[in-house]
């Protein structure tokens, strides 16, 4: 993922949003339409021991040079009009970031500490962030809103990396064994249409991030009412007088 600093007016700033990215994991530094040097002896002591950031970062003209090769470009504004983007908190941002194609590559970008990103930057981007407040003051420095952003990614990505995410077979096989349940069960076929109804249970299982053991749990929970299913429709055969009362209904 490239951070887009668009404008960027003070060297010290752009040496905190390198510290923040060596913080959280980044390393790819992009700056736009800005006369700040990268060598400037404020952005060196401002990154600390995140000088490599600066020595590989880079200088384009314009933003949309910066972002030519981005899948999805994201615009941090405090500017809430109407935009064709769509619209985030940094941590729904970086949710949807993490649910994307894992090869997508990305660009956040910020824009000059007087002014933000302007409606031409704005028109770049596919999504926006803007950070919530309590206040009636919104306006960050470029340095704290590039934390808060990073660390949201970085969270959302750390957490994902955490859990044991189950492959796309073991979440089919967990759909057939829902959609087996609910024909022992009577709700499909019924009133329902089954495809529609399975195509809806399919796409919620895809979309839960199930873990493994997730997975083996609900089989076996599944599995548990089936047996109470079969049993209760043995009683009633036995009751109904369909089956031989000498045989025991399931248990």
């Amino acid at each position: 993922m490239s951070v887009v600093l668009v404008g960027a007016l003070y060297p010290g700033n752009v040496g905190a949003v390198a510290r923040s990215m060596r913080n959280f994991g980044f390393s790819d530094l992009r700056l736009a339409e800005s006369s700040v040097r990268f060598d400037d002896i404020d952005a060196i002591k401002m990154a600390m021991w995140s000088k490599e950031i600066l020595d590989s970062a880079r200088a384009f003209d314009t933003a949309a040079e910066a972002v030519q090769d981005a899948d999805i470009v994201i615009g941090t504004t405090r500017r809430r009009g109407r935009r064709r983007a769509r619209w985030f908190s940094p941590a729904q941002m970086a949710q949807a970031l993490k649910d994307s194609d894992s090869d997508v590559r990305a660009a956040v970008l910020f824009g000059a500490e007087d002014s933000g990103l302007t409606n031409s930057h704005l028109d770049l981007c596919h999504w926006l962030v803007s950070i919530p407040t309590r206040a009636d003051f919104d306006s960050f420095n470029i340095a704290h809103a590039a934390t808060i952003v990073l660390y949201e990614i970085s969270r959302a990505f750390e957490a994902a990396g955490s859990r044991d995410l189950c492959d796309p077979s073991h979440a089919a096989g967990l759909a057939s064994h829902v959609e087996q349940l609910l024909r022992d069960s009577g709700f499909l076929p019924g009133a329902n249409d089954p495809k529609r109804v399975m195509l809806a249970v399919r796409r919620m299982l895809d979309n839960a991030g199930w873990t493994r053991a997730e997975i083996d749990l609900s089989h076996s929970i599944i599995t548990h009412i089936q047996k109470r299913i079969e049993s209760g429709n043995a009683e009633k055969a036995v009751l109904s007088g369909e089956a031989d009362p000498d045989i025991s209904p399931v248990k």
